[in-house]
C-alpha cells in the first residue's frame, strides 16, 4: 500500500485514501487530483513497481494487463493514463 501521506512516485505527490477512492496533491502546481476506486488502484500498483522516477509508459501498460488484466485501449483507462501522466508518473 502507497504511504498516506507521500507517493513513492514523487516527493511531491502527497496520496490520501478517501473511502474506495483517493486523492493526490501535487505540492509542485498546487493542483488536487481526485481518483476513482479504479484509478486509486492503478496509482497504488504503478507507485510501487517505480523506484522514485515517472515509469515509461510502456511498462505502465504491461503492468495494467499482467497485474491488473486490464484493457489499457478502453475510454476508462486512457483517462486514467492521461491524470497519470498529468501527475509525472508516466514517461517517454
Amino acid at each position: 500500500m502507497v504511504d498516506p501521506d507521500r507517493s513513492p512516485r514523487s516527493p511531491r505527490l502527497r496520496y490520501r485514501q478517501l473511502g474506495d477512492g483517493a486523492a493526490v496533491f501535487d505540492t509542485a502546481s498546487w493542483q488536487t487530483h481526485i481518483l476513482t476506486p479504479a484509478a486509486a488502484v492503478i496509482f497504488e500498483v504503478l507507485a510501487e513497481s517505480g523506484s522514485g522516477e515517472a515509469i515509461a509508459t510502456s511498462r505502465a501498460l504491461e503492468l495494467l494487463q499482467e497485474e491488473l488484466e486490464l484493457d489499457p485501449g478502453t475510454p476508462e483507462i486512457q483517462q486514467v493514463l492521461r491524470s497519470l501522466q498529468e501527475m509525472g508518473m508516466l514517461g517517454g
